[in-house]
């Protein structure tokens, strides 16, 4: 039998899982809602069953030798344990990598998640020829990854690339993370909709006063339908974007900035203000040189990472590693 990594993407909706040979092809892939009763348990019994269900969906042809596990949190690197999942508090603290090990009789590594969508664009999507890049997420959030000279940059902490609590207008919303004005608050899919809620007033002709539920697609397609107030959410989206990424340009130099996640697909009306403001903002040549791509992978990003991991590590039969 052929070798295949087990690769997962844990996120607050959905559980996305596949397997994976070491050329990154998926050979079979599997998908479930992350559980309502977000208990350790419920989120390792989940993973057990999905996993089992990848393994016998693969035999006889392939065996899986290893497990990368992405994980929206704070990882310990030297053990594999969570130290904080901000939209999964419940698993803050848990030896994941160490249950999972025992539970699937396999090695597992353990990547954060944006991180590990950054690895995957870098493996087998939108900067693959690149050695320093910038991975933004533009998703209910935004996340950060940044490759520098191929490697992921974590920190000592684990925190590094937390690009969307960049403080982008220091006087603004206050953020979950304790702080206010970050770009999350600004650039985000949860952003575009408060944003919208909040200029209605200046905008009592938009199409959006009509909408009952407003989500980041209706805004989108009202804007692309000419809707004055979507239009300026987008634009100010695009306008705190790129502060934040001149900020990163300037400070990092990369050849590649690769934007992804679902509020990404707003691209045709943030990306002008966007490279507007980076070019007021950052090093001439910095900006002119760094290319403004978008993802390449989707939802495959994070799960690609992780695989990309686990492929490129030797592991033995007891070894638990996290990155």
């Amino acid at each position: 039998m052929k070798p295949a990594i087990l690769a997962a993407d844990l996120g607050g909706t959905n559980l996305r899982m596949a397997a994976v040979d070491h050329d990154g092809t998926i050979i079979y892939r599997a998908r479930r809602a992350t559980p309502h009763e977000r208990s350790r348990g419920s989120i390792v019994g989940l993973i057990s069953e999905v996993a089992n269900e990848c393994r016998a969906a693969i035999l006889p042809s392939y065996q899986l030798v290893s497990f990368g596990f992405a994980v929206p949190a704070v990882v310990d690197g030297s053990t594999g344990k969570i130290l904080s999942a901000p939209n999964l508090p419940e698993l803050d603290g848990f030896d994941v990598a160490k249950v999972l090990s025992e539970g699937l009789s396999l090695p597992v590594i353990v990547e954060n998640d944006a991180n590990a969508a950054a690895i995957g664009e870098h493996w087998k999507g939108a900067s693959r020829d690149a050695r320093s890049v910038i991975n933004v997420t533009l998703g209910t959030g935004v996340g950060g990854g940044i490759i520098l000279n191929n490697a992921c940059l974590r920190g000592i902490d684990g925190t590094a690339g937390e690009i969307g609590h960049i403080c982008v207008e220091p006087f603004g919303v206050p953020c979950g993370c304790g702080s206010t004005g970050c770009l999350e608050q600004y650039a985000s899919a949860s952003a575009i909709v408060r944003m919208a809620s909040a200029l209605l007033n200046e905008y009592p002709e938009s199409v959006l006063a009509d909408e009952d539920e407003r989500t980041a697609l209706v805004v989108y397609e009202a804007g692309k339908a000419g809707d004055r107030l979507s239009i300026e959410v987008f634009r100010r989206m695009g306008f705190y974007l790129g502060i934040g990424l001149a900020g990163l340009i300037n400070v990092l130099n990369p050849e590649v900035i690769v934007i992804g996640g679902g509020a990404s697909n707003g691209w045709d009306l943030f990306a002008e203000p966007m490279t507007d403001e980076i070019r007021k903002r950052a090093f001439q040549r910095p900006a002119e040189r760094v290319k403004l791509v978008r993802a390449a992978l989707g939802d495959d990003a994070g799960i690609l990472g992780v695989a990309q991991l686990a492929t490129r590590t030797d592991f033995e039969a007891s070894s638990i590693i996290a990155l």
